[in-house]
């Protein structure tokens, strides 16, 4: 069972245990004792299985390697990175930890997630899809369920996704003509990981697709990563050097907010960012990305 079809383990249950454990003398603690601390008794109580969603959400941290269990003790898997362990800064972090552990590890539970995840950033973002009824209409003409066994195949898994996805900061939600949708748009995440993408260095200039192959090996959900490359192959490639719509348009709004500078130079190679229906203008032809750091 991955996160995706264990729909009791969602990000804020498995972040509360995690945030607990962050704060307390060694991280750590035994288990019944933690079970009582974050899932009382009283809400226990005339359950056919008690404490379902603390069970389910420790079951899957367990799994993917966020937490270990010794001799009845749950504590903070020690082999995460420092940072990621910091008791200031691990909850930051979490979400990152969290795409580590499931799709840059030898995790096998999560590949599907991390496929629907990709399907969903490779769509085109002006095109509505944001919710189950127009995502599962996608998935039928795409022929994805077949072919990757793409599990979009009911509004709980749906949600699911949703959940995971915007806490990852690869979507966002919002209502539209009275109906919710979310929307791939990646520029939480890429905004989070702007500093580790340039190596630290402010003010430095990189060719744009380095920047991407750099952001593919950090979460291969993106453009060239591990598992777009399995949707693409089915769903159909990008034109030569042309992003996603959605990642075009996260960088496009990191350079409105200040974050970023993307320049075309005319002896370097030009990726190209296309917009609305596809257009391409001279905006769109970018060769080199520099982290301005202005806003951070």
């Amino acid at each position: 069972m991955s996160v995706l079809k264990t729909t009791l383990a969602n990000p804020s249950r498995m972040r509360a245990i995690f945030r607990y454990l962050l704060q307390v003398e060694g991280q750590r603690q035994k288990k019944e004792i933690l079970e009582q601390l974050l899932s009382p008794k009283k809400l226990a109580e005339d359950k056919t299985t008690p404490r379902p969603m603390f069970k389910a959400a420790l079951s899957e941290s367990l799994k993917c390697k966020l937490l270990i269990e010794e001799e009845g003790v749950i504590s903070i898997n020690p082999e995460l990175p420092k940072l990621a362990r910091d008791p200031e800064w691990g909850d930051d972090l979490l979400p990152d930890t969290f795409i580590a552990l499931f799709f840059n590890s030898d995790n096998k539970d999560e590949t599907d997630l991390g496929l629907d995840c990709a399907w969903y950033l490779a769509q085109d973002i002006y095109e509505e899809i944001g919710t189950w009824e127009e995502v599962e209409k996608r998935v039928a003409e795409q022929k994805v369920a077949e072919s990757l066994d793409l599990k979009l195949s009911s509004n709980t898994l749906f949600s699911q996704l949703e959940d995971w996805m915007f806490y990852f900061g690869l979507t966002w939600r919002h209502s539209l003509t009275g109906k919710k949708v979310a929307v791939a748009d990646p520029t939480a995440y890429i905004r989070r990981n702007l500093q580790a993408l340039f190596n630290g260095k402010s003010e430095s200039q990189i060719l744009l697709k380095e920047f991407i192959e750099r952001l593919a090996k950090r979460c291969p959900l993106f453009e060239t990563g591990k598992f777009r490359e399995q949707i693409e192959e089915k769903i159909g490639r990008r034109q030569p050097n042309y992003l996603s719509t959605s990642t075009a348009f996260a960088l496009f709004r990191l350079k409105d907010e200040g974050y970023i500078d993307l320049r075309r130079e005319s002896d370097a190679e030009l990726m190209i960012l296309p917009k609305a229906n596809q257009t391409v203008n001279d905006e769109s032809r970018v060769s080199h990305i520099i982290w301005t750091q202005s806003q951070l």
